[in-house]
């Protein structure tokens, strides 16, 4: 009924990488655990990287209060899957992921046939274990659960249970988004040219121009946070610009209105980025931003390494696709979304290359 305790650490590194391959998580994104006992599960660490994990990286933890062994901090969200296990005897594996379209069927913060949705809480918190764990008890006959404006967690009775039903979710949901959005079109109009982007902090530059991303671009309008790890690693919005002059005074927190001339022109909108490649967190958190939407062209995306700047596409991309599908629910709210992304920038972030 219940799997070894070094089964469980096998299995969990085992289905990070697979999550990975299948693109159902990115970098950090997501967290899963097994079985070992009535009252114990294995899960990943919080802010780690599933590509390097080893298994003594993960931790045991205990599902009646929570509470672990040794200096290796727990994912934030252990407290949902204690919840889970507790709700639920037969259940020997979960998978919380941040898939690309259950995550924007989430965003609209309503279930779908076979996948009730949770309602929103600030990650890592205790309103969003109350919410998961309410939506659990509620739907005794369901495995899969959307998170608002969030992700999706998967409940099996073993690795290959949860993996099956969570690639059977986002099938599901991407036949909802394709049906929603056909006809979008992800044919770019302009050139341009990433090497006028010259942020030392931010030095690999990536362009991404999918459909739900040019729809964007093509409305013109800033897209606000629909998912909440967008906040968190892109920032609280993306904004809309016209060229390379623009897109990078706009990575920078600088005005983008090319009559500001002479000091004017060199204050930035609240500051986040300087030129000689210094971050300052406390203000990145209130405007800084690692994206911005160019007319014609697309996302152009700003990174510290090739990897960094992969992820953020996948993310601005996903939040483009939400902004799109969503048609009952708002974004999050400038307060939530500016929070989000402090305390990524300030913590969560740093731990993802250890």
């Amino acid at each position: 009924m219940y799997y070894s305790e070094n089964e469980a650490r096998r299995l969990v590194i085992e289905a990070g990488h697979r999550l990975l391959e299948n693109r159902l998580i990115a970098r950090t994104w997501g967290n899963i655990s097994a079985r070992i006992s009535k009252n114990e599960f294995i899960i990943t660490p919080s802010g780690r990287a599933y590509d390097s994990l080893e298994p003594s990286d993960l931790v045991k933890v205990r599902v009646s209060d929570c509470s672990y062994d040794g200096n290796i901090k727990p994912s934030s969200e252990k407290g949902i899957h204690a919840a889970a296990y507790s709700l639920r005897q037969g259940v020997g594996f979960i998978i919380h992921t941040h898939q690309f379209y259950a995550s924007v069927v989430a965003a609209e913060c309503r279930g779908i046939d076979g996948a009730p949705c949770a309602g929103y809480g600030l990650p890592g918190t205790a309103k969003l274990r109350k919410k998961m764990e309410e939506c659990i008890r509620e739907n005794p006959y369901d495995d899969c659960f959307l998170m608002a404006r969030h992700g999706a967690l998967i409940l099996g009775s073993d690795m290959g249970d949860a993996f099956r039903r969570a690639e059977a979710l986002e099938e599901k949901c991407r036949g909802l988004v394709g049906a929603r959005l056909s006809g979008l079109k992800d044919e770019p109009s302009a050139s341009f040219d990433v090497s006028k982007i010259d942020i030392l902090a931010l030095p690999s530059v990536r362009v991404e121009n999918d459909r739900y991303i040019m729809e964007c671009c093509r409305k013109g309008k800033k897209v606000d946070s629909y998912i909440d790890d967008f906040a968190q690693i892109a920032g609280p919005d993306i904004q809309v610009t016209g060229d390379e002059w623009e897109a990078e005074r706009a990575l920078l927190g600088y005005s983008t209105d090319s009559r500001a001339k002479g000091l004017i022109g060199k204050i930035p909108m609240t500051g986040a980025l300087d030129r000689m490649g210094g971050q300052q967190p406390a203000l990145n958190s209130a405007i800084g931003r690692n994206a911005v939407l160019v007319k014609g062209v697309g996302a152009v995306c700003a990174g510290k390494d090739e990897s960094d700047a992969e992820a953020i596409s996948m993310i601005v991309s996903k939040n483009c696709a939400a902004a799109c599908y969503v048609r009952y629910a708002r974004p999050l709210g400038p307060v939530d979304a500016r929070l989000q992304r402090y305390v990524y920038l300030t913590s969560y972030s740093k731990k993802k290359d250890k």
